[in-house]
């Protein structure tokens, strides 16, 4: 873990955020990129630059002010900020930023029902996550002392899930975490026991997890198997992977995915698939 990539707009979610990249880069000595997105190309549908017109001028003094009093924050010092501030557009600037500074972890404040309201607006939210080559963690509240002891890993365990895994094992190894390994039984998506139960033992002895669990869970919908059981075991995070296409891989469908980012209490940990 040496960079992680945390777009701002300043606003109470998007400092969430912040602040829980703050701890993680402060734990693993990473480094800090904070995005804020301002459009520079066009204004108000003019086609003139931003910086050319008054109004423009005054965004992009405001959004420095905004950033200068972000940058004073107790939870910042000590940290390492290397690119301070980025005037972009749109969810393919953050997947551009984070390629280019070779960012290992997007972290993105969220609202708890609404999605990412004051960041991103409609489907900029779920296009982050499909496109982004690293994993993305959201966050939807405050976390003083965040950690991953219990990481829920919501999949049907086939082939998209062993590509996205490695990825998640590294930040799982880094923070000792203890690892769930779920599997979930619907009317919809159908498992017997039997068989999810191996499924989810090949998968442990593929990556040799020597700290997990094995769960099949029964629930009327696969959003809310993965609630449901989070809750039950008080997880820190629930992790799933993306596809590059059309969503959420494996067992989890893009409407899935965006009611797992909105609607589930604990941070979500995604990560893009290239089937």
């Amino acid at each position: 873990m040496k960079r992680i990539l945390v777009p701002t707009d300043f606003s109470e979610h998007a400092n969430y955020a912040t602040e829980v990249a703050a701890q993680i880069a402060k734990k693993h000595d990473a480094e800090l990129y904070l995005l804020h997105i301002v459009d520079i190309e066009t204004y108000g549908g003019t086609g003139e630059s931003v910086q050319d017109i008054p109004e423009g001028l005054f965004l992009l003094k405001l959004a420095q002010k905004r950033f200068d009093e972000l940058l004073k924050k107790p939870y910042l010092k000590g940290v390492k900020i290397v690119d301070a501030i980025q005037f972009e557009t749109t969810y393919k600037n953050i997947t551009e930023q984070a390629k280019k500074h070779k960012i290992d972890l997007i972290v993105m404040g969220t609202h708890g029902v609404s999605g990412w309201k004051e960041v991103f607006v409609g489907s900029n939210t779920e296009k982050v996550v499909r496109i982004a080559e690293c994993p993305v963690l959201s966050v939807k509240k405050r976390h003083e002392n965040f950690c991953m002891d219990d990481v829920v890993f919501a999949s049907n365990f086939r082939e998209e899930a062993y590509e996205a895994f490695p990825h998640f094992k590294e930040l799982f190894s880094m923070f000792k975490s203890r690892v769930h390994l779920l599997c979930v039984s619907s009317p919809g998506h159908f498992n017997s026991t039997v068989e999810a139960e191996q499924d989810m033992q090949e998968f442990a002895n593929r990556f040799e997890l020597d700290n997990y669990t094995i769960n099949l869970y029964n629930e009327r919908d696969i959003e809310a198997g993965v609630m449901h059981f989070s809750e039950a075991i008080m997880a820190d995070v629930i992790a799933v992977s993306t596809h590059g296409r059309s969503g959420i891989s494996t067992i989890l469908n893009a409407s899935v995915a965006n009611s797992l980012v909105n609607h589930a209490k604990r941070p979500v940990l995604s990560m893009r698939v290239n089937h």
